[in-house]
């Protein structure tokens, strides 16, 4: 399953995948012998559309098959949740299933485990932390009336602050921060004592299924970096202070930028964000930047490529030339690629489409949101070109440069009318590439048939597809759609 899985790796991630689990089970192996806490955080960086997800599916799949227990986590698809704590006991809850399904020490291990994380919500501690900040700013008295609900004890005194207004109430108010500092401190010791409580008992869990699985314990988490701030902090907090314990590895996949930025925007512009990244990670695996020829070369593969024509028959080429000219980043190039997919998936034809016109109505609307004929003095265009090494008849080498842009412009010119093409197909310059290469693609459409010499050529027909095409959302952009 995992070397079926691994066929459709593009980016030559299972590289990446079996150097950081050798990696990481070395570091578990490493940190036992010495007597350590053998528990591990690691972040894999990489820019959106470097293939994380895709990654870290198969790391999860290498680590089955060599029999370790994998949890995941999509913390992007959890963060409705009010407290990523439950989300990630139930992830881990999900990979315990079958070996809870009948009673015994792993099922009675990881029920302890579960009743012993009951108490761990921190309600009363963070209302009155949140009461204490208000005293210093300026405290509102509806504000304060919210801690009747939380704490009992310090009800009676609430309320008599809140009635009597803040010119009789001086004295209760003195009172009830004098309390609410005592009940904050022993609302932390319990937390604490719980805290303990907690991981002791996931230790035991996670070292009950060792007779069952291989240690360690492996917990993939990905998406952080779209998620809300502030559930993004809560999730690295919950896994500093409540995961981190013996036989525990967890695996983040993130765009380490995007999610430093986050947190900054919700900490503020002087917060330093990548300085708190830091303090939850022990170490952060980076991607190496594919090329954008290889992974053009990869995707190509995947299209019906007799449905397409291109210049000197260098499709993979012609897209990536084409993306370096428009600076397109990966995510772009696999957007713009899916939308010359789904494009030509949906020629009616039985001649090719041709990739210029195509490519160029493709990289334009993805960057515009428009379905239009770009001009030919679009400055990417004029940029992209293919380069050819040629030899005469003495062997002498010199190179040649193939326009794209005379070839789109020249193709636009004639391609409104078949009239237009056919006349021009007859003066036609074999010796220009661009003109020869244009011939090429328009002249199959009327030789040896019964043509109407007032209807345009089928290439038009090309932009109502990009237009339809673009309308075509991936998976990925469903998700920041919605």
């Amino acid at each position: 399953m995992t070397n079926e899985y691994w066929k459709h790796d593009r980016l030559d991630r299972r590289r990446d995948a079996d150097f950081l689990y050798n990696f990481l089970a070395g570091q578990h192996a490493k940190r036992k012998a010495r007597g350590h806490k053998a528990s591990y955080v690691l972040n894999v960086d990489a820019d959106w559309g470097g293939g994380k997800s895709f990654f870290l599916e198969g790391l999860a799949l290498e680590m089955e098959d060599k029999g370790h227990l994998v949890a995941r986590i999509n913390a992007w698809k959890d963060d409705h949740a009010s407290d990523p704590y439950v989300a990630i006991m139930a992830a881990i809850d999900r990979a315990f299933a079958p070996f809870v399904a009948k009673a015994g020490a792993i099922e009675r291990a990881w029920n302890a485990t579960k009743q012993s994380g009951g108490p761990i919500a921190l309600r009363i501690g963070g209302a009155i932390v949140k009461g204490l900040a208000k005293k210093h700013v300026g405290i509102d008295f509806e504000d304060l009336a919210a801690l009747v609900d939380v704490e009992n004890e310090l009800g009676d005194i609430a309320e008599t602050a809140v009635s009597e207004g803040a010119g009789a109430a001086t004295k209760e108010l003195d009172k009830l921060f004098d309390s609410s500092l005592e009940a904050l401190i022993k609302g932390f010791q319990k937390t604490d004592r719980a805290m303990v409580d907690f991981r002791t008992k996931l230790a035991n869990a996670i070292s009950s299924i060792e007779g069952k699985k291989t240690a360690p314990f492996f917990i993939l988490v990905d998406e952080l970096d779209r998620c809300r701030p502030t559930y993004a902090v809560a999730l690295l907090e919950r896994v500093k202070h409540l995961f981190d314990v013996d036989g525990i590895i967890f695996v983040f996949a993130t765009n380490s930028d995007q999610l430093q930025h986050s947190i900054s925007g919700a900490y503020g512009p002087n917060f330093n964000g990548f300085r708190y990244l830091k303090r939850f990670f022990d170490r952060t695996y980076v991607f190496e930047r594919p090329t954008i020829d290889r992974l053009v070369e990869n995707l190509v593969a995947q299209l019906p490529k007799s449905k397409l024509k291109a210049p000197d028959d260098a499709l993979a080429e012609t897209i990536a030339r084409g993306c370096d000219a428009f600076g397109f980043d990966l995510r772009a190039v696999e957007h713009v690629v899916d939308m010359i997919d789904c494009a030509v998936t949906a020629w009616p034809h039985d001649l090719p489409a041709d990739i210029v016109l195509l490519f160029a109505l493709c990289a334009h609307f993805y960057q515009t949101g428009k379905a239009e004929w770009p001009s030919s003095n679009n400055e990417a265009i004029r940029r992209w070109q293919l380069r050819r090494m040629e030899y005469n008849y003495e062997g002498r080498r010199s190179e040649m440069t193939i326009s794209m842009r005379e070839i789109y412009s020249y193709e636009c010119s004639i391609f409104n009318s078949m009239e237009e093409i056919m006349g021009e197909s007859r003066r036609a310059n074999r010796d220009d590439p661009a003109i020869e290469y244009v011939s090429r693609v328009l002249t199959p459409e009327w030789s040896g048939k019964t043509v109407n010499r007032s209807q345009p050529s089928i290439q038009t027909e090309l932009l109502g597809l990009v237009a339809n095409a673009g309308r075509m959302l991936s998976r990925d952009e469903q998700r920041e759609h919605q």
